[in-house]
């Protein structure tokens, strides 16, 4: 897969998207009262700055051609994971190796692609969580973990059913894992250390700055 090369402009003043379970559920402007799509009660529980529509358009038409489709003829996701996490590149091989039908690509939170990725759906340029993106929609945290696990070809795809348990809940302990992940495993930032199964499904790459070796995305 070529490495993605998306021109973005630049956010459209007052513009906001909000999400909940880790999904978009509604935009609009900042001046005006937004009551998310999925009714009056639905808990606005991030938001932020995003794209203009016309922007965000141009990202997921590019990011469809990319990404392509999987061997079921279903379209790919993309897995942002941090590029400087063992923990997080060792759950990515997890997944590459119970997903023979291809139907996940991956990049590093900070990557150019990444950096895209979440400004395009509004979330925090050092946002301290995986994002699963699939066709069209954008899920972070406990959300992204379970929707890349449901789609496994193992009997690990049965945590999906984790999701009925409250948001709340399931970020909580996804939180923990996040936040101890460096004190687990450690960083990982030896280029040369990503295996071949991994680099295969790049769909871009990124390398540490000398001057930025202790970078990591925390918000």
């Amino acid at each position: 897969q070529a490495q993605s090369t998306l021109v973005l402009s630049a956010a459209m003043e007052g513009h906001r998207t909000y999400f909940r379970n880790g999904r978009l559920v509604s935009q609009g402007v900042a001046s005006g009262a937004v009551v998310p799509q999925e009714g009056k009660q639905a808990e606005v529980l991030e938001k932020s700055e995003a794209l203009s529509p016309t922007a965000r358009e141009t990202l997921v038409a590019r990011l469809a051609a990319d990404l392509g489709l999987a061997a079921d003829g279903q379209p790919r996701g993309l897995v942002l994971f941090d590029g400087m996490c063992r923990l997080c590149q060792i759950f990515c091989r997890f997944a590459i190796e119970r997903d023979p039908g291809r139907h996940f690509m991956f990049a590093p939170l900070q990557s150019k692609l990444g950096k895209e990725v979440l400004q395009g759906f509004g979330f925090p340029k050092d946002l301290d969580s995986v994002v699963l993106y699939s066709e069209g929609q954008a899920f972070i945290k406990s959300a992204a973990a379970l929707n890349v696990i449901g789609k496994l070809d193992s009997p690990f795809r049965v945590l999906r059913y984790f999701d009925w348990l409250p948001r709340g809940l399931r970020d909580w302990g996804y939180g923990i894992v996040a936040k101890s992940r460096y004190s687990l495993l450690g960083h990982k930032v030896d280029d040369e250390a990503v295996d071949a199964a991994l680099k295969a499904r790049l769909l871009d790459t990124w390398t540490p700055s000398a001057e930025d070796l202790l970078h990591i995305c925390g918000s």
